[in-house]
């Protein structure tokens, strides 16, 4: 049973595989598909994770237990059950002699003019061809005797058998062996295709291996490929046929796809479990503005220092606010006869922080900022919100920038509390207190009686940074850490411990769900199921990271996840 539940996982976490399986399929692969599925090496590590840590362990968690006990599941063990018997197999056989050393799907959407010519085949490399070649047999016997199947016709192309599954209701299906890889589609051409290529002889370089080895994913156990040339013609019409509001958007990912190489998404095992996204670019045909946020080497930078270690999660990053303006200007949609964005925010931001005083602002704004969740303060259950931003700049400048920042923020605060206590009984004090360690002045929203208990938004500049926090006691712990992390190629933006969270959780989530349910946000029994199975998730989770690497043609995100348990003996 455990096997049984573990497989589709195992079908996209795996060891790596010999070459000689991967290689075989890919050689008779389509190399213009639009998009390949390429999963390998499935069979060793059903094995590894049957026997593991983890997946001894995952059958007593709540979650496995609710997965594993489901009537969906036993639904599905029972069909299967009823399939593999009549096929004359099992789960086991099938993945051992069958799927467990490479398959791939490839598929290329139909062109808008011609709806029907859609493609798509699958592509088997057995470990033992007859034992397919039996499988494939029986399922058009059974098919046939049911009357799914009116005849397999045995049909030749260039010297070489293939087979046409008739189905009653008119369409065909081909299917072909080629060695020992096995190709199945709903297309005739497709199967001659693959007949035309495993006759040609081999190219010097497989041109699918080579996109894969160049992205990096070539061995991870299962890789979702993207050839961006097979799509041009489909993002051009689409931008062609975008709505104004989506045009201006479309355009610029247009410019952007037209400087992609190739793409694609991978999942993978080395000592934790990661998913990510492997692009290459033809940095000649990126725009510039686009290049500087798409290529170029990634490192860890200060602002993932700036996040302490018992924090339930965070994100972090390294940009100046007038980039990111610039960046956002350029994909938002314009409007006739509306401000763009530069325009709302010198409209907006301007007459408070004084319209001479915004550009000294915005690019005093960064690059170090972070946002994160720490563990509530002492009789408080909600957990502590911070958000932290460093103030660059320097003299006259950035004191300029400083106390333009400070007035801004401090009138936002007191027009907070007029307009509060104008609807409430309860009432709103602005208090000052000044940090004894730093000397920084902390400015804080204080009502005992309407907030929930340790909740009094504050702010202050301290250490450099402005700092906003659900709770002055956080902006008192804040400290930007005098050595940044070691160099080490990528950068990390965003992290979560899970075991944290779910501590969290456990301990808090039916207060949680109540304050969530009072402030309108659903029904109490509803929030308090939701809350306990984010929490039974996370049983599962140790931590997570989002990390970034680049180099000058190359951009790499990955979620990297350290089980609660190893995932090898």
């Amino acid at each position: 049973m455990i096997r049984a539940a573990l497989l589709a996982v195992a079908l996209f976490v795996a060891v790596p595989a010999r070459a000689a399986p991967r290689d075989e399929l890919l050689r008779v692969a389509p190399p213009d598909a639009a998009i390949l599925l390429v999963v390998q090496n499935a069979r060793d590590h059903v094995r590894d994770l049957s026997a593991s840590p983890f997946g001894q362990w995952f059958p007593s968690t709540a979650i496995g237990k609710k997965l594993l006990d489901s009537s969906e599941v036993r639904q599905l063990r029972d069909a299967g059950a009823m399939i593999f018997r009549e096929l004359g197999t099992t789960p086991d056989a099938l993945l051992d002699d069958v799927i467990g050393d490479a398959v791939a799907f490839a598929y290329s959407p139909a062109p808008r003019d011609r709806p029907g010519d859609e493609r798509a085949v699958i592509l088997v490399r057995p470990r033992k061809s007859e034992v397919l070649a039996k499988l494939v047999e029986r399922l058009n016997e059974l098919q046939t005797k049911s009357g799914e199947l009116k005849a397999v016709a045995r049909k030749e192309y260039a010297g070489t058998a293939y087979f046409e599954r008739q189905k009653a209701e008119g369409a065909s299906e081909f299917y072909c062996f080629r060695g020992d890889v096995f190709a199945f589609s709903g297309s005739e051409a497709d199967i001659k295709a693959v007949i035309d290529r495993d006759k040609a002889a081999p190219a010097a370089e497989n041109a699918i291996l080579a996109r894969m080895q160049k992205l990096g994913v070539a061995d991870s156990p299962a890789v979702l490929l993207v050839n961006p040339r097979s799509l041009d013609a489909e993002v051009k019409a689409r931008v062609a046929s975008a709505k104004p509001d989506e045009k201006r958007f479309l355009e610029r990912f247009a410019e952007v796809w037209a400087g992609l190489d190739s793409a694609a998404v991978y999942l993978d095992l080395g000592n934790n479990l990661e998913v990510g996204l492997s692009l290459r670019f033809r940095p000649e045909k990126l725009p510039a503005d686009a290049r500087m946020w798409l290529t170029g080497p990634r490192t860890a930078r200060a602002s993932e220092s700036l996040i302490p270690k018992d924090a339930l999660f965070g994100v972090s990053g390294h940009v100046q606010a007038v980039e990111l303006i610039d960046l956002v200007a350029s994909l938002a949609p314009v409007e006739m006869g509306k401000p763009g964005v530069k325009d709302w925010i010198a409209q907006s931001l301007g007459p408070l922080i004084g319209k001479d005083k915004l550009p000294l602002v915005l690019n005093a704004l960064g690059p170090n900022w972070a946002l994160w969740a720490e563990p509530p303060v002492k009789d408080a259950f909600l957990p502590t919100l911070v958000a932290a931003v460093e103030i660059t700049g320097a003299g006259e400048d950035r004191a300029k920038a400083e106390e333009a920042l400070v007035d801004a923020v401090g009138f936002g605060f007191r027009m907070a509390r007029v307009a509060y206590n104008a609807g409430h009984a309860d009432q709103i004090d602005l208090k000052q207190e000044k940090d004894p360690r730093t000397g920084a002045v902390i400015v804080s929203l204080v009502n005992e009686k309407g907030f929930p208990p340790g909740f009094r938004p504050s702010f202050a500049v301290q250490h450099g940074y402005l700092v906003l926090a659900t709770s002055p006691e956080a902006i008192r712990r804040f400290e930007v850490p005098s050595a940044g992390p070691p160099a080490n190629g990528y950068a990390t933006v965003a992290r979560l411990s899970g075991t944290q969270s779910r501590a969290y959780l456990t301990e808090h989530g039916p207060r949680l769900a109540k304050f969530l349910a009072a402030v309108g946000a659903g029904d109490e029994k509803k929030l308090t199921e939701q809350i306990e199975t984010v929490a039974e998730v996370l049983e599962l989770i140790d931590s997570a990271t989002v990390t970034v690497h680049g180099d000058e043609s190359g951009l790499r995100i990955a979620l990297r996840i350290k089980p609660a348990k190893p995932l090898k003996k």
